[in-house]
């Protein structure tokens, strides 16, 4: 009996401080947790964290949803947390995974008590159920966080944070109800706003567009997302564009405006001209600052080679 009983206690003092009871961890879940859908409906789920009292600043998350009942529609970033993307949130609609990785310089511990604002979203995804499914009875969908999905404490080692994953299960609703669900659309009617002020920088680089003149141009947009970007020099049409745009009239005499429209249609226009002797010279000290430039590049690159690195050493152990 004395054996058994030592043995028993043992057991149980392993059981308790191999697998301690209360740990903290950052809560990576899905909002809304469950959705009632019919055929020919659209609705928007949120990835969303809970750092659980965790400072962080990786996130790296993996989802998977069922191909057979949804499609991945579009994704928006406007209400993200997340400031630094090494992958923006990515959808591929032949494996049905979505992926993204970001950074919050300085650390993230959280939503701030009593702010009414989405202050813990990463981002939103867009599905749709097909108007024509084959739904199992047996079934169960749901769409779900991979077990690589890595989160990383802001501690300077790039050390794992205990990590909860909680998906969103779908129900097919059998009886068809008398309206269609639209809940991007909903959300698109909401956004009357235009994307926030920017600016549009000048620079000439030997490593870029060999040595010409270039602009690079970023806009926000925290309602529905940037959708794209048009450039217009001089008396030109508009057209669609990509930042750094390398510029047409290398001579700089031609005003440029670019436009940034998101995904609601609003818009917002910064004009920029190059002939005004500051806006010039700025182009020449970025010139000027090529060194520095390459500096800051290969120091960037690193970073996130880094970062990248340890996620991928740590997801591996």
């Amino acid at each position: 009996m004395r054996i058994w009983y030592k043995l028993s206690l043992v057991v149980i003092i392993l059981f308790f401080f191999v697998f301690p009871w209360g740990v903290k961890g950052a809560v990576l879940y899905l909002d809304p947790p469950e959705v009632e859908v019919q055929p020919g409906d659209i609705f928007v789920e949120k990835i969303k964290i809970d750092t659980q009292g965790e400072n962080i600043n990786l996130i790296a998350a993996d989802l998977k949803y069922p191909l057979d009942i949804l499609n991945a529609l579009d994704s928006n970033l406007g209400d993200s947390i997340i400031n630094l993307w090494i992958k923006p949130l990515t959808i591929d609609k032949k494996s049905g995974t979505i992926s993204l990785i970001g950074g919050i310089p300085g650390g993230y511990s959280g939503k701030i008590s009593g702010d009414p604002g989405e202050s813990d979203c990463l981002g939103s995804i867009i599905f749709e159920v097909p108007g024509l499914i084959v739904k199992k009875n047996d079934s169960s969908p749901e769409i779900k966080f991979l077990a690589n999905s890595r989160v990383l404490l802001n501690d300077g080692q790039g050390t794992k944070a205990n990590l909860i994953l909680k998906g969103a299960k779908i129900k097919i609703v059998s009886k068809r109800k008398a309206k269609l669900k639209n809940e991007w659309k909903d959300e698109i009617k909401k956004d009357t706003l235009p994307p926030e002020d920017f600016k549009i920088i000048l620079s000439r680089d030997s490593n870029i567009f060999q040595d010409k003149y270039f602009i690079v141009f970023s806009a926000l947009d925290k309602q529905t997302g940037i959708d794209h970007y048009e450039v217009k020099e001089g008396k030109g049409d508009w057209q669609r564009a990509e930042s750094p745009y390398l510029l047409k009239d290398q001579n700089l005499k031609s005003i440029i405006k670019v436009k940034a429209v998101d995904k609601a249609g609003n818009e917002k226009v910064e004009i920029f001209n190059p002939q005004k002797s500051s806006n010039r010279r700025e182009g020449e000290v970025n010139r000027q600052k090529n060194a520095f430039s390459r500096f800051s590049l290969l120091l960037g690159e690193i970073l996130i080679i880094v970062l990248v690195g340890v996620l991928i050493k740590r997801a591996m152990v």
